[in-house]
């Protein structure tokens, strides 16, 4: 059994999580916490659901902040693994034809395809017991291509390999060769250690990237999306964990959003084209047919190039930027097409404007722009949601900065308060999973401003 439902302490698994960050290339296999009750699930069943096949239930009612399920991964794939040339050529084009049933898939969904049917040749019970349980649950007329070649070449191999197995005859070959791509694409889940820590640029020296990969989980698989999920995830290394954002009655559906959280607030159609998938009609094919897929404009290359940019000019075209992502004006790119910007652009325009304020010392404008973070958190985010933390710890080291003390306590308060009841731990893990953030410096040192263990010893006292 590889779930539990509990309090559990998580300071050990975490120091491991921290160790392992420091290789060139780590493969975590962390174990689930010692203390934990594998003997059964008290908490949630799983059962049929309308429309959406199976999905976990309460079996009792239950408050915000409830461990439900702490699981380790059928398969995983490390981000380092992939290589980062694009140069994979795809192999279905679009030939005109409306009723294409060929799915294309990325390089790295299809690298977990090979990992998984691998570890099936070794292991046939993973198909067997768990991975042929998992939606769809049946062959379906869609058939799924990877975009790389090479990989596409590993997974026909992998699955060739699956026949020498006695276990699996033709048919179930078959099968494998059509379901497993579509199971890992509708089931697998990011996973990143610390991933609120990742949400100001930044942080890749704050967080642990070494450890974000992809992962298909078995038990979780059966939490079903939603755009208002009463369910939150983290991950330590390869272990995910569930918890309640919120009070739960018994007998009401968990689910968790399969997209990140401040896209959630995005019109239906946008959350469809994020998903690419049509949940809602329990269908397995692609958003419908003319339906334009649109993504954030402020992405993470585009905060990097902006990070680039000289504080002082940064200032005007973060301003500049954020004007237009405000506007009611449509927006056209250099070659007249229309962009259309999501609400979490202004969201990650004001967060860098921030940073950008702190880092010229002018913190009473930064506070400014860091509120109207906290602010969209509250109103667009899933109750609890762990972004929130990272937003209130720098809040308060802003309000700290420009002497605001009322301000500093109450956002103080508030990470302390969000944080235990997402991970647990008290102050004390806070502190363990806060200490790279602690060490860096957003703002310039000076006798008023107080940054590393100094500024955490102030505000969260051990």
């Amino acid at each position: 059994m590889d779930y539990f439902a509990m309090s559990v302490d998580l300071s050990e698994i975490q120091n491991l999580a921290d160790e392992l960050s420091k290789e060139e290339n780590p493969t975590p296999d962390l174990p689930i916490p010692a203390n934990c009750d594998q003997s059964g699930n008290n908490l949630l069943e799983i059962r049929d659901t309308t429309g959406k096949g199976k999905g976990f239930y309460a079996k009792q009612d239950m408050s915000a902040g409830t461990t439900l399920i702490g699981a380790k991964p059928i398969s995983l794939v490390m981000d380092w693994e992939e290589d980062d040339e694009e140069d994979e050529m795809s192999m279905c084009e679009d030939d005109g034809e409306e009723d294409c049933d060929v799915m294309k898939g990325s390089k790295r969904n299809g690298m977990l395809v090979a990992c998984l049917a691998k570890a099936m040749k070794e292991n046939p019970s993973i198909w067997f017991e768990q991975v042929s349980n998992l939606f769809p649950r049946q062959v379906t007329d869609t058939i799924w291509i990877c975009e790389c070649p090479e990989t596409g070449m590993e997974i026909e191999r992998a699955m060739n390999a699956l026949a020498e197995v006695h276990q699996f005859d033709d048919d179930a070959v078959d099968e494998i060769r059509l379901r497993l791509p579509l199971i890992i694409r509708y089931n697998c889940l990011s996973v990143e250690t610390g991933s609120e820590l990742f949400v100001h640029p930044n942080q890749g020296k704050g967080g642990h990237i070494a450890l974000s990969g992809t992962g298909l989980y078995y038990h979780p698989s059966y939490f079903n999306h939603s755009h208002t999920p009463n369910v939150a995830r983290y991950s330590i290394g390869d272990v995910m964990f569930f918890v309640s954002n919120r009070g739960i009655k018994c007998g009401e559906e968990l689910c968790i959003s399969y997209i990140e959280s401040e896209h959630l607030c995005e019109n239906p159609r946008v959350r469809t084209n994020l998903l690419d998938m049509d949940f809602e009609e329990n269908s397995i094919h692609d958003v419908v047919d003319g339906a334009e897929t649109t993504y954030p404009i402020i992405d993470l290359d585009m905060q990097d190039e902006l990070m680039s940019i000289h504080p002082i000019e940064r200032l005007d075209e973060i301003k500049r930027l954020l004007k237009q992502a405000t506007s009611d004006t449509v927006t056209l790119d250099d070659e007249g097409a229309e962009l259309r910007w999501f609400k979490s652009d202004a969201h990650q325009l004001r967060i860098i404007l921030a940073l950008t304020y702190d880092s010229i010392g002018q913190h009473t404008n930064a506070l400014k722009e860091w509120e109207q973070c906290i602010v969209f958190v509250k109103e667009h985010l899933p109750p609890c949601d762990e972004s929130a933390v990272a937003l209130y710890v720098q809040g308060a080291l802003c309000a700290q900065a420009s002497g605001q003390w009322s301000t500093v306590k109450a956002y103080s308060k508030l990470a302390m308060e969000t944080h235990d009841l997402l991970f647990g731990g008290g102050v004390q893990f806070f502190r363990q999973r806060y200490a790279k953030e602690a060490e860096l410096t957003l703002r310039p040192p000076s006798k008023k401003v107080l940054n590393g263990s100094a500024a955490f010893d102030l505000l969260w006292r051990a």
